[in-house]
């Protein structure tokens, strides 16, 4: 009777052992969450990572299932501690009295890039006391060393990153890459503060988004979608499995946007020519859906600054499909007719579908004005430029695309009259400490800051004015030639806000072979004035119409041309044609 009393007794005390230790554990989404802030810690901040060969990424994904398959506080313990167990190594004797820290210049970027932008190293600090920061974990915090004693000067290289190139990774993997996405944007993105959410509490939404994938595509967009909460034009994903669902090839139609509609403003296919497609025409379905209807559902996955260059960038690529696969389209004219018509896809548009540019980059407009299209004018054609410009009373400089040779700077430094003058400030930031709780001070956080400034040229200055073309199209670069020529000489805008991008980019990598981008500096106007999520602001509002597409008139031109050389009252009106080659002197 004693025995079966005592019995009883452990029985009992056992269950209210496990009972308690089960009250304690946090939820599993929890326990998760702890997890991927402890090991992108220290991915970033623990001194091995930088030299030794260890390989975290194992020790992950090792942890993971019993991490999620705790049923007590203590089962949960000890899997992370069985995870830290990987960083166990006895350090270096000691040959000074300092410590180095692990700090980061940016995030370098994994699969090439502007590395001279983007670094880490290690700094060192005098003294001998070890700096630690503690993780709190839920029920318990695990603590580990941010410096380690100065040791030998010679630092091997480290493992290299792992490539995982299946493009439906296990469980275990998808939770990895929620980990590298969350860190890496929340420690690297230099365009956080402009997030219209807390990027930290969309990591549990999208941890079970990536868990619950059930497939290649699904993990895909679920990642697209994630990034999309970046409001940056400049964040995307990149893989094959996403390549195939939004098209790898266009069609030989350029579209744009105008009054709402997807409208043809450019033909290179031939075949279309045939069939009747003319500049101007709408385009309102594709493969039997509305345009409207496959704008909306791309826009889930598309990450941009602003609305206008959502529009831009999504219109870009409406019309992908397969290389090779044939297009149904339903186009209206101008009478309003539809007609049904069948168009092939061809990698071969991708590269010329990528510029828009005139065919004559340098030419004299009425009443002399130079105009110079920057998305073709070449950093070796400047001085020409200058050279027929030179009598000039001003120019007109188109920055509507993406500049194949981006000879900004050297414009720029033919417009200031001054040498060193301020054009941008640039940030970006150094992360030196996590982001955890250190005594009064909750988030460290730091940022190098330069200006970047106008070159001097021992050339003539030119001296006349000088307007820029600008609208959603404007993007990086080209918007970086905005502010060089903003400050060089006050330059004027005509037309639409531009996209609101601008950066030096970087990346990293996540399993399904998935390449991302990010933006890594802040860039500004020289007088601190914001340019990301805002655009280039025109000075003059121009803005592009369905009838002036029709009639082959550049209706933002002739705002340019008519905002630096009024026209006279009562000024007859030309008949419509193509307008550069109705304004050419």
């Amino acid at each position: 009777m004693f025995y079966r009393f005592t019995l009883a007794a452990v029985l009992a005390a056992t269950l209210s052992a496990a009972m308690a230790g089960a009250e304690d554990l946090p939820a599993e989404t929890d326990r998760l969450v702890a997890t991927g802030r402890l090991w992108v810690t220290v991915e970033y901040f623990h001194p091995y990572l930088a030299y030794r060969n260890i390989d975290w990424d194992q020790a992950l994904l090792s942890a993971l299932p019993q991490i999620r398959a705790a049923k007590t506080r203590e089962q949960y313990e000890t899997a992370v501690r069985s995870m830290m167990k990987t960083l166990e190594s006895t350090p270096e004797p000691s040959v000074g009295d300092g410590q180095r820290v692990w700090v980061h210049h940016g995030l370098p970027p994994e699969t090439g890039g502007p590395s001279s932008h983007f670094y880490s190293a290690f700094l060192y600090k005098p003294g001998t006391a070890r700096e630690e920061a503690s993780v709190p974990m839920g029920g318990f915090n695990v603590s580990l060393p941010l410096s380690e004693p100065v040791s030998s000067p010679a630092i091997p290289s480290p493992a290299p990153e792992h490539v995982y190139i299946d493009a439906y990774p296990s469980t275990e993997l998808r939770i990895l890459a929620a980990y590298k996405i969350w860190g890496a944007f929340h420690y690297f993105f230099a365009y956080r503060d402009l997030m219209d959410e807390d990027w930290d509490a969309l990591l549990p939404q999208y941890l079970a988004r990536l868990i619950a994938a059930k497939d290649a595509l699904d993990y895909n967009l679920a990642i697209a979608e994630w990034l999309t909460r970046t409001a940056d034009s400049l964040a995307a994903a990149n893989s094959a499995t996403m390549t195939n669902y939004f098209g790898e090839a266009p069609l030989g139609l350029r579209l744009r946007l105008i009054e709402k509609h997807a409208v043809v403003t450019e033909i290179l296919d031939p075949e279309a020519k045939a069939k009747g497609v003319k500049v101007g025409d709408i385009v309102k379905k594709l493969d039997n859906e509305t345009l409207v209807d496959r704008f909306t559902r791309e826009a889930k996955y598309f990450s941009a600054s602003t609305m206008q260059s959502l529009g831009v960038g999504l219109t870009s690529r409406l019309l992908n499909g397969a290389d090779g696969s044939s297009a149904a389209l339903t186009i209206e004219d101008n009478t309003g007719n539809r007609k049904e018509l069948t168009l092939k896809r061809s990698k071969g548009y991708t590269a010329e579908l990528r510029t828009e540019a005139a065919k004559e980059p340098v030419q004299l407009l009425r009443g002399g004005i130079g105009y110079a299209d920057l998305r073709s004018l070449k950093r070796s054609d400047v001085v020409a430029m200058f050279d027929k410009f030179r009598n000039a009373p001003a120019i007109i400089f188109d920055m509507r695309g993406i500049s194949a040779d981006d000879a900004s700077a050297a414009i720029a430094a033919r417009l200031a009259s001054e040498a060193d003058v301020p054009a941008a400030i640039v940030t970006g930031p150094i992360v030196a400490a996590p982001d955890l709780p250190q005594g009064e001070m909750s988030s460290p956080s730091a940022s190098y800051f330069f200006v970047q400034t106008i070159g001097n040229s021992p050339q003539w200055k030119f001296k006349g004015k000088t307007v820029m073309l600008v609208d959603a199209r404007t993007i990086g670069a080209g918007e970086q030639a905005a502010l060089l020529f903003e400050a060089a000489n006050k330059t004027e805008f005509v037309g639409t806000p531009s996209a609101g991008a601008n950066t030096v980019l970087t990346n990293f990598t996540v399993p399904g072979a998935i390449t991302i981008s990010l933006s890594g500096e802040d860039i500004r106007h020289a007088n601190g004035g914001k340019l990301q999520r805002m655009g280039i602001q025109p000075n003059v509002n121009a803005v592009a119409t369905l009838t002036g597409i029709r009639t082959g008139r550049d209706e933002v031109l002739d705002k340019a041309l008519d905002h630096l050389s009024p026209k006279p009252p009562n000024t007859k009106v030309l008949p419509a044609r193509a307008s550069l080659k109705r304004h050419a002197s």
